[in-house]
């Protein structure tokens, strides 16, 4: 197993050349890429903050090779979006240049995710085939593996129903990306329940911990979460560090090895940029105390 960080949160806030300095002032070698870390195209107009066209991808390997980091997956927040959601034509096209990108990075993954495009609990086959189809041809073409993440407030929330969307698409590059605290989120038991329904499709992972905030116990309010779903509806979600929350993330880690897993287990840091150092700094050091190395 190798760990790597997201790139999603400093990438809000900083470009790419400054968060790969600072991630190798911190010993890490690998980076999950948002829309957000890659430079727009010189003249050019970016068309969404979320999706990768008009974006300057050599440009951006070249500040990875600066700095000798490397691209652990690719990911792809369109479902997150209403309007780009709401048209499958415009989101298979670019969760197929997310695909080409994936290539061109020389990653082998790349994580997407359904929400905005199905929130209800009624699973539509005909409908995600229209969003996914496309992408899937691509990903097997570039042998690149699409891993759709579960998230608490769309038709992935359970870990039976990610089983059932990824069956269903029936293909050897359509994967999940296991988040156990998502599956938390939504109220079902992360590790060891959803981790044995869905073992034999996590093809990435996601590390980070929850339980439910409580101020009253001095949880701060950069790490505050969404709604939690399903029987902890109600609550909110708080983030701590990966070591301190309910979630069994040592079991996990514990289990991924001992079943062979040799892909990427991604910080994920929840929480604000000014925040995130802290995180990256008590994570990493975690994922090294149990010989997962960056």
């Amino acid at each position: 197993m190798k760990a790597a960080i997201s790139g999603e949160t400093l990438g809000s806030v900083m470009e790419l050349d400054e968060i790969l300095s600072l991630f190798q002032k911190n010993g890490i070698h690998f980076i999950e890429i948002w829309p957000e870390n890659i430079p727009v195209k010189v003249g050019k107009t970016l068309l969404h903050k979320r999706l990768y066209a008009n974006r300057d991808v050599e440009q951006a390997k070249k500040i990875l090779e600066k700095y000798q980091i490397k691209a652990a997956c690719v990911c792809f927040g369109a479902g997150f979006d209403k309007e780009l959601a709401k048209d499958p034509e415009l989101f298979s096209r670019e969760l197929e240049r997310a695909v080409e990108i994936a290539y061109e990075l020389g990653a082998k993954v790349v994580n997407h995710y359904c929400y905005h495009v199905a929130m209800g609990p009624e699973i539509s086959f005909s409908e995600l085939e229209k969003y996914y189809g496309r992408a899937i041809r691509k990903a097997k073409q570039r042998k690149i593996y699409l891993a759709l993440e579960n998230e608490a407030h769309d038709i992935t929330q359970s870990p039976e129903g990610m089983k059932t969307i990824v069956e269903h698409m029936n293909s050897e590059y359509f994967k999940t990306n296991f988040d156990a605290t998502n599956y938390y989120q939504a109220g079902y038991e992360g590790f060891p329940y959803a981790y044995e329904v869905l073992k034999e499709y996590i093809v990435h992972v996601h590390i980070k911990n929850g339980c439910f905030y409580h101020p009253e116990f001095g949880h701060e309010k950069q790490c505050r979460g969404g709604k939690m779903t399903g029987m902890f509806a109600g609550n909110d979600i708080y983030y701590p560090y990966a070591s301190d929350g309910a979630v069994n993330i040592d079991g996990l880690l514990r289990r991924l090895e001992k079943d062979g897993y040799t892909g990427f287990c991604t910080m994920e840091p929840h929480t604000t940029p000014e925040k995130c150092l802290d995180f990256y700094r008590e994570e990493t050091a975690y994922l090294r105390e149990r010989g997962i190395k960056e």
